[in-house]
């Protein structure tokens, strides 16, 4: 297998002619194409220029599927070549930021977005710069700053409406509309989520189709209509079993849970949280497999069944440790010793919201 990939792109390493083609592959099965550069990159014959080249496009398919730890391995090695011209430097500067998302270290977060702006603005890189002013905005208001934010995304949007509708341009409306969402700009939100739906309709891939409907259930989720959020969380999840991507399928199942729990329906979001981890052990992301734990351990906890919810949390505890997600972490501790709490274990209360105080 990996003779024949690596001879479909040996002519073409110091080309535009990789980028097209994975380009396009990246655009309907992301999971295939990272397999594929993984294949690639396993080659100890790569020359080092085309494996810098697919080190930065492997860390923009790792945000894709929901892979932090693998965004940050990926950027972090391309970076440390120092064979990336402005193009390929500002990009890994994107994927790099939305890693640190991803993993929640929001400063970080900020730190390497920020960079990237400027790299974008000082080689002139309009479209990269785009992009980076919605990451730098999104960060901004993770911190607090939602003037600075609101500055950031007025400026992207003046730009981001004059490029053709490809996807691309879907990848950034969609991150342009959950910047919106976080500063209250409800109406902005949908807008653009919207526009980033009728791109991946457009490009027929169920992948991005099944995450735009989620965006847009989290839209409603803000506003607490959880009907509406209900229902495209299920056309997400639809669509999530036509591509047979068990991550989309858990972070689907997980927030129909939710909103059916907040609906009344407790039996029904339970089961639809049980499937949800079903789903989630058999994906590849460990980010997903701690938040279904976290919302059982929720939804147990407001129906009482706080013994249940107090194992659940010790074992996901665990599990955000081992995988170095401190933000999800800080919040399991929280609630297990709100669940402490609860069970009149004062004492264990205590020291466990003690211990999580300390991680700040």
């Amino acid at each position: 297998m990996l003779v024949v990939l690596y001879s479909n792109f040996a002519f073409s390493y110091n080309t535009t002619g990789i980028e097209q083609e994975l380009s396009q592959q990246i655009s309907v099965n992301p999971q295939a194409v990272f397999y594929k550069i993984e294949a690639l990159l396993s080659d100890p014959e790569l020359p080092l220029t085309l494996k810098t080249k697919l080190l930065v496009i492997q860390a923009e398919v790792a945000y894709i599927i929901d892979q932090p730890e693998k965004i940050l391995e990926y950027s972090k090695s391309a970076l440390a070549t120092g064979l990336l011209n402005e193009p390929w430097h500002t990009r890994v500067l994107i994927s790099q930021s939305r890693g640190y998302f991803q993993r929640g270290q929001f400063k970080e977060f900020f730190a390497t977005a920020n960079m990237a702006v400027l790299k974008a603005e000082q080689s002139n890189l309009l479209n990269y710069k785009i992009a980076a002013l919605v990451e730098r905005a999104y960060a901004y208001s993770l911190l607090g700053n939602n003037a600075k934010a609101r500055k950031d995304l007025t400026l992207a949007i003046k730009y981001l409406e004059l490029l053709p509708s490809v996807f691309d341009k879907a990848i950034i409306l969609e991150r342009f509309s959950s910047a919106n969402k976080r500063i209250g700009e409800i109406e902005i939100a949908k807008k653009y989520q919207l526009q980033a739906n009728e791109i991946y309709m457009q490009n027929g891939s169920p992948h991005y189709l099944s995450i735009g409907y989620y965006n847009l259930a989290r839209i409603y989720h803000e506003v607490k209509d959880w009907q509406q959020a209900s229902d495209w969380v299920l056309k997400s999840y639809r669509e999530a079993l036509k591509d047979k991507n068990k991550l989309n399928q858990a972070f689907s199942l997980s927030r129909l849970s939710e909103y059916q729990n907040n609906l009344g329906n407790f039996l029904q979001a339970k089961n639809y949280l049980n499937e949800a981890i079903i789903a989630a052990d058999a994906s590849t992301s460990e980010r997903v497999k701690i938040h279904v734990r976290k919302n059982m351990a929720t939804i147990l906890s407001q129906n009482k069944e706080f013994e249940e919810s107090q194992s659940l949390l010790l074992e996901t505890i665990i599990m955000a440790k081992t995988y170095q997600m401190q933000r999800d972490q800080i919040e399991l501790m929280q609630m297990l010793a709100e669940t402490y709490y609860q069970l009149k274990a004062f004492e264990k209360a205590y020291l466990t919201l003690k211990e999580a105080n300390l991680l700040y």
